[in-house]
């Protein structure tokens, strides 16, 4: 497994940062630990996710915030897991104004905003939308389609390009229920509100596998690179999609051309439990967190280039 090595001692830290998860249970200020999986060489922008620019700490009631999305320079929308509310948070007063009561108790995964509506994916891959209003009120649409809890939808994103929602789901199952090799991104058509048959991209451990293996000289383990995916969003700054993976803690980079072209491993002791993704447009990335042992957290991180 592993190539080159000249000491013991290698064998040793890896025993005790528990090799795992290809990149996600791994976080250490080694520094040629951090190197195998912040893969980031061939883009232009690129983000520290050891050092973020701002940190906002959740009330109790936001302590399992499952995801957010951008708004405006001051507003964020957050959902959490559990009782049917979206709130919208001011990133000044670092206050909630309002919140949103869109459905019953249930189990939902991700929010986004866009052009004045808000979605929220559950589970289940049902998604709600209502009108993004100051006033609180949320009469709430609620579209069902092909994707069910076999598939675990947990991220809700948006392609400028084909105009759909994009859905992420956590298992490796397809539309029939039937297992696949990798997990999937399912394309949501605004205009006929049902779920496209054709994956909108499929992420392989074989992928990363060979992405990892292109790029740095070692020898991963395709058994161990389990990574399921939370949220997806896209990046106006560089026009590629982000997904972001709790099981896994890390971020997974594509172009247009659903080519991978970077890799991030997230700093568990900054964010325990990342479920959220999101970007304004200059490209400030927001990730949100659940809390585990502490409050649930949003973080954001600026855009740097080499």
């Amino acid at each position: 497994m592993i190539r080159n090595f000249k000491s013991n001692s290698y064998f040793f830290l890896f025993g005790i940062i528990i090799f795992y998860v290809s990149p996600g249970c791994i976080y250490s200020p080694n520094d040629r630990v951090d190197s195998l999986f912040n893969i980031y060489e061939g883009v232009q922008y690129f983000y520290d996710l050891k050092r973020p620019d701002e940190t906002h700490l959740m009330p109790d009631k936001l302590e399992e915030i499952s995801g957010i999305s951008y708004v405006d320079g001051v507003h964020l929308v957050c959902v959490e897991d559990e009782h049917g509310y979206v709130y919208n948070y001011d990133l000044m007063l670092k206050d909630f104004t309002p919140e949103w009561k869109f459905s019953g108790d249930g189990d939902y995964e991700d929010v986004l905003y866009h052009e004045d509506s808000v979605y929220v994916l559950e589970s289940d891959g049902d998604i709600y939308q209502f009108h993004y209003s100051k006033s609180g009120a949320a009469d709430a649409v609620k579209y069902e389609n092909r994707l069910s809890t076999k598939n675990d939808t947990e991220g809700l994103g948006f392609d400028p390009i084909e105009k759909n929602l994009l859905i992420a789901c956590k298992e490796k199952i397809d539309l029939d229920g039937k297992e696949t090799d990798g997990w999937n991104v399912y394309s949501f058509d605004l205009s006929t509100k049902t779920i496209l048959e054709k994956p909108f991209y499929t992420l392989t451990s074989s992928q990363l596998k060979s992405f990892f293996e292109a790029n740095r000289d070692f020898e991963y383990e395709e058994e161990r690179i389990v990574v399921k995916p939370s949220a997806i969003a896209f990046n106006p700054l560089d026009s590629h999609f982000y997904i972001l993976v709790s099981v896994g803690k890390m971020i997974v980079v594509i172009d247009q051309e659903k080519n991978i072209k970077a890799t991030y491993s997230i700093p568990e002791k900054l964010l325990k439990q990342p479920e959220g993704i999101t970007f304004s447009p200059s490209g400030e990335l927001w990730i949100s967190s659940e809390g585990v042992d502490g409050p649930g957290r949003i973080l954001s991180f600026k855009p740097q280039t080499k």
